[in-house]
């Protein structure tokens, strides 16, 4: 016999309505044939369904799907990336030591594509991290990253390199003299 899945988390919302709005939410509620918490979801959706926000990357504006994901890291940076959120000193923050550690949190420099098996593991803990590396930083700059390594390697996830190498260094040889010189060898494609 096949188990039924279990419904998801809900959170609870306690709110203060006056008589008259009170009845116009039963009215709507018996007259659609639904719970009152269905038709308040539903009139959230709807009225979030019309508003915007201008993308400043693309021309078309962004809706709540896009700052929507199952991963609240993801929800949080994507909100504290947009100044229409007005977000805080602490989210600001945040997001500037993600940028600064993005191997951690997205898929490339460019940051289009969030690493979100990283952001699980790492957010519940991202104040902690913020805060090693603003503690550490004048002794042991990448000591934050070193601590989520630790936490990836320890959800058995391949944490990424860090620090991160420059890989035009990594081609290239230091002369003596500071200039960089090229190894022949990597000009040839075999």
């Amino acid at each position: 016999m096949a188990r039924e899945p279990k419904a998801g988390k809900s959170e609870t919302l306690t709110i203060r309505l006056d008589p008259k709005t009170r009845f116009i939410l039963e009215y709507l509620s018996r007259l659609k044939g639904q719970t009152i918490t269905t038709v308040v979801e539903r009139a959230i959706v709807a009225a979030a369904s019309q508003e915007y926000v201008p993308d400043p990357k693309h021309p078309d504006p962004d809706g709540w799907q896009y700052f929507w994901d199952v991963s609240d890291g993801v929800r949080a940076l994507r909100m504290a990336e947009r100044s229409e959120f007005f977000p805080t000193y602490e989210e600001e923050k945040r997001l500037q030591f993600c940028r600064e550690h993005w191997p951690f949190f997205w898929s490339s420099k460019e940051r289009n594509s969030f690493l979100n098996y990283y952001v699980d593991v790492l957010w519940p803990n991202i104040d902690t991290f913020v805060q090693i590396h603003e503690d550490q930083k004048a002794n042991d700059y990448f000591a934050a990253g070193k601590a989520m390594r630790t936490a990836l390697t320890n959800a058995k996830l391949r944490a990424p390199d860090w620090p991160i190498k420059d890989q035009k260094e990594d081609k290239s040889k230091i002369r003596s003299g500071g200039e960089f010189s090229r190894d022949l060898d990597d000009d040839i494609p075999f």
